[in-house]
Order: C-alpha cells, then structure tokens, then sequence
C-alpha cells in the first residue's frame, strides 16, 4: 500500500511516501521551510539523492500545491491513502480516523487546546482532499498514544465544573514516543512488554513520556502542548498564578500572557534564540544567559525523568529523540548528569560519535551500566504510514 503522509506546521511542511505492507520503504521525503518574500527552500531525499530547491512559493497552501507535481517527477503518482499527523484529538479521538466533514467539524472545535498546531493540521487536509478528491484522507493525532494515561495522571485538581468542562491533561508527541519504545526495545533485542522507557523528544517542541510495557502512563504535556519541558518558544511548566500577577502587575490581558507562553518564552527567552544549536554556540562564548538556558533546560528533562523513573519502579532505557536529542552530545550529556543512581551513566566517547543513519539506535551508556541509554532518530511519519495503512486494512 503507497502511503502520502502530511506533516504540517504553522512555518513549514514535510511530506513523504512510503510503500506499507510485508516490507516498507520509504519512497520519497521532502519538506517546505524558510518561507520568505515569495519563496521558500525544497529539500528532497530520493534513494541515495539529496536534493535542495529554492522555489517560488510564499505559504503552505503553494507548497501542498506543489506536491502532485513532484509526485509525478520521480513517479509516485499512483497513491493508496494520504495520512495526516493531528497533533490534538481531545477526548474523542483515540485512534487513527478517516477525516470526513464529521471529523474535521470535531477536529475544529478542539482547536483552542493547540491553537499553534491544529489550524495548520487541519489547512493541510482541506488542501489534500481538493488535489486528491478521491483518495481517502486519514488524521494519526499525537494525543491517541497518551489514552491510556491513568485518571491519576490525567486529573488537574481543579473544580469538578471545569473538568467536566473537559479541563485535564492529553499529553502530546504520541506517535514520536510509541516509535522511539519500540526502536529503543528492538535496539535492546528485548520484548517491549517487559521495559521500563522514558522518552525524551527534544526539539523545538519537547516533552518527556513514562512507557511501561509499551503503554503509556504519563506524559509532560497536559491539556495543551504548552506544559512541562522547557521548548524553544514555550515556556513549559509555570505557576498558573503568573497569570494573575501579570495581570495584576503589568496590566497583561489572559491572550497576551497566553501568547508570550507560546511564542516569545522558552530558550527564546532565556537565551536570546530557539535554537539549542545557537544557544549553545553563546554560551562557548561566555554569554551567561545562554549558559542559563542550557541549565534551566536540563534541569527540567532531568526532574521529568526521574520523577517518570519513580512512577514506574525503575528505569530500564532512556531514549533521546527529536533535533536536540539526536544532535546535541553536550545538552544529552548534562541531563544524564547526576543520574547515575537511577542506573544511567553515558560513556563520553560512544556520546560524542552517534551515527543516526538507516533508523540506527547506538547504546551510548558505560559498559555494565544497569540501564541503556540510546539515541535514534524519531520516525513519526513512518508510524503515521503505518497506521493510515492499518486503519484501510481494518475498514
């Protein structure tokens, strides 16, 4: 089954196609970023060819459009399905769904709970569906994964009105977590039913996820993508009485705080720029702020894993996923510190040289180290193949 997987973002837009069924491969990878005075870059990855483009193309709409043709440049016209990544799916939606007006009416209601992320999600399937009229279009949401969390997990202690107003936490980077346990359990040649995981996706988005036996239990996002770890532009986890200091002492409205959480806090914030890569190219230079950020933002991983480690009784594997995870041997380094209680000690020179390449996952821990620790690159649109591809097969 040929698989066209959409992965959009409020500045940027990955596609790719994969082939599902006894094998898979990955046909085709692309993405549309730096958009800018009309343009923007392309970049490919076909077979062995990595191609860049600079294109004429201002916004996400012009990209989608784009893409039929590229399909047809390196003839992969003929599709199966298109899935989507929907990064919340509220209460309702547990599982991958066919994205009919129904489910797109539903999908838009929940909007406030991801207002950074859905409306994006939500351009691309209405763009999918007007090139491709007839091909079914199925939404993979990033909340499904985090259903099985525990009412104590959950649960805000919060008045019983607003959490019947639907007021609880969902968690998010479902798809990245559920890929990275299963990479992580095969890289240990163990059977997933019998590890104790913590994930970290760290990227400009970043949450840490408790995984026992393969389920889910806890997750650092809540009811939005706004709580827990430290990200680039959010600011994770914050006293819900900032809100009514702000207010009370800047003259701050709820939506201007609300902004300024999503979009102007984080290693933004802290360190001038959202980018760990910049952040850390300071603080070598001795910009105290951006050493801050590095120390705010390890902090807080390292508190997420060991309070995940209790939850669950032990710690079998910590992995590290997303742009910082894989990429940054000195931030992996500083959020293992001072865990080595926990059983996770990394060997400084299996840190420095990880190969990521073909969905490897290195160990990098010291020998006789009581947990793993591994690092693999996140394969959210292969798993979103996978399942847009499982659910046509059970329809």
């Amino acid at each position: 089954m040929r698989v066209l997987v959409f992965n959009a973002g409020s500045s940027s837009l990955k596609f790719g196609v994969f082939e599902i069924g006894a094998s898979e491969a990955h046909l085709l990878k692309g993405g549309f970023d730096r958009f800018e005075d009309g343009h923007c870059t392309l970049r490919l990855v076909h077979g062995d060819e990595a191609i860049e483009r600079h294109v004429a193309c201002g916004d996400i709409a012009a990209a989608a459009s784009l893409v039929p043709g590229l399909l047809a440049e390196f003839g992969l016209s003929e599709l199966d399905a298109a899935g989507h990544r929907i990064a919340h799916g509220g209460p309702d939606f547990t599982e991958p769904a066919f994205l009919d007006d129904t489910a797109i009416t539903a999908i838009e209601a929940i909007t406030p709970l991801a207002p950074l992320h859905n409306p994006a999600n939500l351009e691309a399937v209405r763009l999918a569906c007007a090139l491709w009229p007839t091909l079914p279009q199925v939404g993979v949401f990033d909340t499904a994964f985090h259903q099985t969390n525990p009412a104590a997990a959950t649960t805000y202690a919060v008045p019983l009105a607003w959490r019947e107003a639907g007021l609880r936490r969902y968690g998010f980077h479902g798809t990245s977590h559920k890929y990275v346990a299963q990479r992580a359990a095969d890289a240990l040649g163990q059977p997933l039913a019998t590890l104790k995981i913590v994930s970290c996706h760290l990227g400009n988005g970043a949450s840490a996820c408790a995984i026992d036996g393969g389920v889910s239990l806890d997750s650092s996002m809540g009811i939005t993508p706004l709580e827990g770890l430290v990200m680039g532009t959010r600011s994770g986890d914050v006293d819900p009485g900032a809100f009514g200091f702000l207010n009370r002492q800047l003259g701050l409205s709820i939506e201007e705080i609300e902004d300024a959480l999503y979009r102007k806090s984080g290693l933004l914030a802290l360190g001038g720029v959202a980018d760990m890569r910049d952040i850390e190219e300071r603080a070598g230079k001795g910009d105290t702020q951006a050493q801050l950020a590095i120390d705010v933002y390890a902090r807080r991983a390292r508190k997420y894993i060991g309070a995940y480690a209790a939850i669950m009784g032990g710690i079998d594997a910590l992995v590290f996923t997303g742009g910082i995870g894989e990429n940054s041997p000195a931030m992996r380094a500083r959020i293992c510190e001072g865990l080595e209680f926990l059983g996770l000690a990394l060997d400084p020179d299996r840190n420095h040289n990880v190969m990521l390449d073909d969905y490897a996952a290195p160990r990098i821990e010291k020998d006789g180290s009581p947990a793993a620790v591994i690092v693999t690159e996140t394969a959210e649109q292969l798993m979103i193949a996978r399942e847009t591809a499982q659910a046509l097969t059970q329809t």
